[in-house]
This record gives C-alpha cells, structure tokens and sequence, in this order.
C-alpha cells in the first residue's frame, strides 16, 4: 500500500464532565489521567506518530489547559520527525474539529487525508489506523465499526420500552474517522451555523453530500468514558 500524505487531529478539548461525575475519584480531566506510565492522551497519540507519510498531528485542549496537555504529552510534544501543534478548542467539538482543521488549512501542508481521533482512546492499534486510511484511498472516506451483536432497544421519557430495533444494518462507530483533507474542512464550514448537534465527524461528512465507507474496528479499541473505564482496564492487567 502506498500511504497517503496525511494529518491527525486528536480531539481533547473537552472537560470531561460525564467523567467527573461518574465517580468520586474521577477529579481531572481523564485525557490527562495515568494508564501504565504514560497519560491517556499520550497513548492515544503514540500509534499515529509511526504510521507512514503522518505531516502533522495537531491536539486540541480547553482553554486554560495548555500546560496540562504539553505535560500529558510529554516527550512525544519534542519528537524530532513529527511536529505536534497544539490548538486551543472551542466550546463544542465541532467547533474544535474546524479550529484544528483551519490550523491544518493555514500550514499549507501536501496531504490527500486527515485522521480524526479521540484523545480518551488510548487502545487503538497500528493496524487498525493502517487499515481505515486503506480504506479511506479508496472510498475518500473511513470509519471503523464493530456490529452490535446485543439487542436493541428504544425507551420513552418514562424508562419504558417502546421499540424493538432491528440491529442487522447495524453497527458501532470508533474512531479514527478519516476523510479527504478538502472535503471535511468544506463540510465543516458548511454546518458552523447550523443548529443541528452533530454526533460526530462522518454525520457531518454524510449530511454535506459525502458518502462514509466502514473498515473494520477492533473490540479493544474503546473509549475511556467513565471512572470505571479505567477500573476496568487495570483489573485486565
């Protein structure tokens, strides 16, 4: 495979507030939290500072928060092959997507591609970024998925089941979604005022006339969302 000339965005411009309140000990902001030795943030940016033809990965954080996330980085902030940028987010991630898309847009960089990520999943693999950006050279566009094997159900306002849905078509989408650089930077800017409360990246993409092709994702390719998450994970160790 001939890699394509690409950018990453690792969005943690967030303020982890389900995180927070999910358990008494879960103070801070969880991308900046230890798993092993190393931050969930740096484990979440290590994978895509190896893979081919990687220009840039910018990493956006709250505002005020620049020191925590050089601190999360540590020296993968300094590596010598790969610049790492940090952007200051804004109040939504859609608005911190087009910030770090902008950023992108003003280094004039050669890429065909960018990677988008979220920084509180520290388990992505090599070859799943590999096989998503695969898949992306030939569609224009990727995002991994696992299908949902349990049933699905809809509850009303009262907790009560009121529909059955049929999960065949079915399926759980990850991250890195990876888009042609022109097109998502366009269809961003197309939705910035809209009022619409976007789930993630390839919504944005579908909803401006672009079509999503799905690669194959990986169980262990989670999202540390709560306190427990992390729990979890070091029991597994």
């Amino acid at each position: 495979m001939a890699f394509p000339h690409h950018a990453v965005i690792i969005t943690a411009a967030g303020l982890s507030e389900r995180f927070q309140s999910s358990h008494e000990s879960a103070v801070g902001k969880k991308e900046y939290m230890f798993l092993d030795d190393r931050t969930i943030l740096y484990h979440s940016v290590l994978p895509f500072t190896v893979i081919p033809n990687v220009q840039t990965i910018i990493v956006t954080y709250p505002p005020l928060y620049k020191d925590e996330c050089e601190s999360a980085l540590d020296n993968l902030l300094f590596a010598p092959i790969i610049p790492i940028y940090l952007v200051e987010g804004g109040s939504t991630r859609q608005k911190s997507v087009l910030e770090a898309l902008s950023f992108i847009e003003e280094l004039a960089l050669d890429i065909s591609f960018v990677a988008i990520h979220d920084g509180a999943r520290p388990f992505v693999s090599e070859s799943l970024i590999i096989e998503t950006l695969a898949t992306a050279s030939i569609f224009g566009s990727a995002v991994p998925a696992i299908p949902i094997h349990d049933a699905v159900k809809h509850i009303n306002k009262e907790g009560l089941i009121d529909k059955h849905i049929d999960r065949t078509n079915l399926v759980q989408i990850q991250t890195p979604q990876i888009f042609r650089f022109p097109e998502i930077l366009y269809s961003h800017r197309q939705i910035e005022e809209s009022k619409k409360v976007y789930v993630d990246d390839s919504e944005i993409y579908n909803d401006t006339g672009h079509e999503v092709a799905v690669s194959k994702g990986s169980i262990d390719n989670r999202k540390i969302t709560t306190y427990e998450d992390i729990i979890k994970y070091k029991d597994t160790l």
